[in-house]
């Protein structure tokens, strides 16, 4: 459990928190909103589209509430242990249902032939629930290895997209790389936070630079979300 010290960085990092979790939740309606609007122009795939990706983004909310709690609500530790493996199940969850429905559009047009990506991400959810506690928490090459794989998971998200574009032009392309842009601020924001890097803390000169990652992280998953969010809020 963080406490909200005199440090002016844990009261920012707890008000950023706050705001992104709000404007996940914001962005989450306006997604359900634009998947209404598009139902009544008789639009049914655009909406369903619209409708996974307010999925997301109420997934990702969870997520960060869990975030929330176990680090400023409680103090058990094992309560905090297990709201810490359920927020990053859920945000991995949220990769995975947005990854699975890209995916299966991309077999349909003929541009991929298996759920390749899918299946990266569902083995980082079950390696992040039966890991142990102590190859999160302690430096050593178990942990390496974890943290090498919990990247790739994340990175799925800002690849898959990135082919897209690829393989597109014009409005779709733009959109494409906007999505691709903002997933690698999402996972930035939450593969490198304080909590995540905390082993790390004893190498010399690397304290000081995780100690400013209570400001960049959630201000990086805010720019990921604004930048997703944009490359369909005009659709």
């Amino acid at each position: 459990m963080d406490s909200l010290n005199s440090d002016p960085r844990m009261w920012a990092n707890f008000i950023l928190w706050i705001c992104n979790t709000v404007l996940v939740l914001f962005i989450a309606m306006l997604s359900f909103k634009l998947a209404e609007f598009k139902e009544d122009k008789g639009d049914e795939s655009e909406a369903k589209n619209l409708r996974i990706w307010g999925y997301f983004f109420v997934i990702l909310a969870l997520s960060q509430i869990g975030n929330l709690i176990w680090r400023f609500a409680v103090s058990d530790a094992l309560l905090i242990e297990i709201l810490l493996r359920t927020a990053h199940t859920l945000f991995y969850v949220a990769l995975f249902i947005r990854v699975l429905n890209i995916e299966k559009s991309l077999i349909e047009l003929n541009w991929y032939k298996r759920y390749y990506f899918s299946a990266i991400v569902l083995i980082s959810i079950i390696i992040n629930i039966v890991t142990p506690t102590w190859v999160i928490t302690e430096i050593n090459p178990l942990q390496v290895i974890l943290f090498a794989f919990v990247t790739l998971g994340f990175s799925v998200f800002p690849i898959i997209y990135f082919y897209v574009a690829s393989k597109s032009s014009g409005t779709v392309r733009t959109n494409a790389l906007k999505v691709s842009a903002g997933a690698v601020f999402l996972a930035l924001g939450y593969l490198f936070n304080p909590q995540t890097l905390a082993g790390y803390r004893d190498i010399p000169g690397l304290s000081f630079y995780i100690d400013w990652l209570y400001i960049t992280a959630p201000i990086s998953i805010i720019i990921g979300a604004l930048l997703i969010y944009d490359s369909y809020r005009k659709i």
